[in-house]
């Protein structure tokens, strides 16, 4: 029997279903982030990554336990990594365990590090690095930014800008 087609229907194009893929560096695959990425339907391909954690589409990112922000704020391995990431047009820094740590903690002052220092070297990851920050709960919610990032639609920038006129007062 022949299958007629009807050519002259108008028929939706069918949305083709594409599964975001970032790259995870070997060494993050025991942490409880790769298997929260699993659960969200991510595509992980995992490799040695020389600069970075992650890499989804143009952004490089690197993600720090508190504890572990802390150790390699003192060692300055941190600034090395962020010094190398430079080399990425968009890069970001995730730290991990807000919830569970408290960053500028009673005790941290005791291992010698104030917490003004603390906060110095946020600010000099910000302005120095160029660098943003973002602070998460736990390894899901890192996984849940992670994520968005990966399925987030790159939006191109509109080309109907116009100048802005300043009053009088501004010019």
């Amino acid at each position: 029997m022949n299958t007629l087609f009807d050519i002259f229907s108008k028929s939706k194009k069918e949305k083709i279903e594409h599964k975001p893929k970032i790259i995870m560096d070997y060494r993050e695959k025991n942490s409880m982030v790769y298997s929260e990425l699993i659960n969200l339907g991510i595509e992980v391909e995992i490799k040695e990554l020389k600069v970075a954690d992650y890499i989804v589409k143009d952004v490089a990112i690197e993600r720090k336990t508190v504890s572990d922000f802390i150790s390699s704020m003192t060692s300055k391995r941190l600034t090395n990594q962020l010094e190398s990431m430079q080399q990425y047009k968009n890069r970001l820094l995730i730290i991990e365990g807000i919830d569970e740590h408290e960053l500028y903690s009673h005790e941290i002052p005791k291992k010698g590090i104030h917490p003004n220092a603390i906060r110095g070297f946020l600010l000099s990851i910000i302005f120095e690095h160029k660098t943003p920050i973002i602070f998460t709960k736990d390894s899901e919610d890192t996984a849940k930014f992670i994520s968005v990032l990966a399925k987030r639609e790159k939006k191109e920038a509109s080309l109907n800008v116009s100048k802005s006129n300043l009053s009088k007062k501004e010019r």
